[in-house]
């Protein structure tokens, strides 16, 4: 019975996700259409994605992925996880704005995955630590 208690106790804790971590795989599914841009590409592209969770809840965004210019943006915000949710709240002209993402944590690595509204495209962003 020991074994049991102790099992669920740890599928309850959450994770440690405080530090740097920097994207190294994207996948996007289209209907039937699966794509992955490796770690190898996203660097010969020029693409990166860097996050660094602090322990207080406060976040910075690296990455020029999100405007769509080759341009490095450094982006302030704040997280918070809550079992498979991870959200990040930014200001952006100053509006608010959270990104819920589908939350895993597996073989070390962060994966973020977002669905469109109408279920018709996936995205799953994986990050390793730094």
């Amino acid at each position: 019975m020991f074994c049991l208690f102790t099992g669920s106790e740890l599928l309850a804790q959450e994770v440690d996700i405080t530090g740097s971590w920097t994207m190294y795989e994207m996948t996007w599914t289209s209907g039937d259409q699966v794509n992955t841009t490796t770690e190898e590409q996203l660097k010969a592209e020029g693409m990166m994605s860097e996050y660094d969770f602090k322990p207080e809840g406060k976040l910075t965004l690296i990455t020029n992925m999100a405007s769509g210019s080759s341009e490095l943006q450094t982006i302030e915000g704040n997280w918070k996880l809550e079992g498979d949710k991870l959200t990040y709240s930014f200001v952006f002209d100053e509006n608010p704005v959270d990104f819920v993402w589908g939350f895993e944590y597996k073989d070390e690595a962060i994966h973020l995955s977002r669905s469109a509204p109408d279920g018709s495209a996936t995205v799953v962003n994986s990050f390793k630590r730094k």
